[in-house]
């Protein structure tokens, strides 16, 4: 039995610049941190048979990969050649559809399971490296390079992407006061909505391609402002983080009418009001959580403020270990 664990993310700067729509115009930036909320998959050979089982929501028993209906399990199967006698159970601290990257740290978890249990080495980049191909060119679908690689990496990463879709990745250096900083004052609260970010993506995709000139300059003062975040995070100065999510959240919510309603805005303008220097939605945006930034008696306003909406704080820290194996037992 094979146990890995793979954290999720929260994007802090260039969120949607890491679609090939716009690096392969312009480059993308993205900077993310990885946090310690888990995918967890279970990976094992069955015995007594070649049957492949898939537990996830839902549960699946097939006896050829063509019936898996879980795509990215099935895909990333095909992709290591294996094709039977396989049993995979997935669980995840928080539910698909919330905005932190769920489908990438799945697919660098699985991976890096699969990887394991052909004794094949591999590093956390060729895993991140792997599951951009499987999603973005096997299964064409519309995501971009941010989640696989903030996963299989941890930490804070800055992703430099070049139009021809190579990513230049480090870890940003970062004193341990900023990064407590960071984990004391920046609030996630769960919003009680899910939503599929790829609707969202497919839209901003299709205006993109098409020539959509105001997104694409949306999309460059994205990126702007997503190396300011990580400037202000390297000089240890988090106020002006918060005040640039702030400039990030004017700008993305015009990106697309499905990334806001009317219920997030009020609880962004309730949040603001309690003394949140700033905040974004997590992910494309419809639904799953909020990241709100507060300092001092601030934060206990902004809490009980989202509190008596009925949000659910959920608290965390910075993973720095990335995708990691938990057993290993073959």
């Amino acid at each position: 039995m094979i146990v890995v664990r793979t954290p999720f993310r929260i994007p802090l700067g260039g969120g949607s610049t890491d679609l090939p729509s716009y690096y392969s115009q312009h480059g993308g930036f993205i900077f993310a941190a990885a946090i310690n909320l888990y995918m967890h998959i279970t990976l094992s050979r069955p015995p007594i048979d070649d049957l492949i089982r898939f537990k996830y929501s839902e549960s699946e028993e097939v006896t050829s990969l063509d019936e898996l209906r879980h795509q990215l399990g099935r895909e990333a199967l095909r992709a290591m050649g294996i094709t039977k006698g396989i049993e995979v159970a997935s669980v995840a601290d928080v539910p698909q559809g919330t905005g932190l990257g769920s489908s990438g740290s799945y697919m660098v978890c699985l991976l890096h399971a699969l990887h394991t249990l052909k004794n094949e080495p591999t590093s956390p980049r060729e895993l991140a490296d792997k599951a951009c191909r499987i999603t973005m060119e096997t299964l064409r679908l519309p995501d971009g390079k941010q989640d696989p690689y903030a996963a299989a990496l941890g930490g804070f990463s800055v992703l430099e992407i070049d139009p021809d879709g190579t990513v230049h990745a480090c870890q940003a250096e970062l004193a341990p006061e900023t990064v407590n900083q960071f984990e004391k004052n920046s609030m996630l609260f769960y919003t009680g909505t899910r939503r599929e970010s790829q609707d969202i993506l497919a839209e901003q995709h299709k205006k993109t391609v098409a020539g959509d000139q105001r997104l694409v300059e949306q999309k460059h003062r994205i990126k702007e402002i997503g190396k300011n975040i990580l400037r202000a995070f390297e000089k240890g100065n988090l106020s002006e983080f918060g005040k640039l999510m702030d400039e990030h959240w004017n700008v993305k919510r015009s990106m697309s009418s499905k990334m806001s309603s009317d219920r997030f805005d009020n609880l962004y303008n309730l949040a603001k009001s309690s003394g949140a220097l700033g905040g974004k939605i997590m992910g494309a945006g419809g639904g799953g959580f909020f990241l709100f930034y507060a300092e001092g008696a601030a934060r206990d306003r902004v809490r009980l403020a989202m509190l008596k909406e009925d949000l659910r704080e959920v608290g965390f820290e910075v993973d720095f270990e990335g995708t990691k194996i938990i057993a290993s037992e073959r």
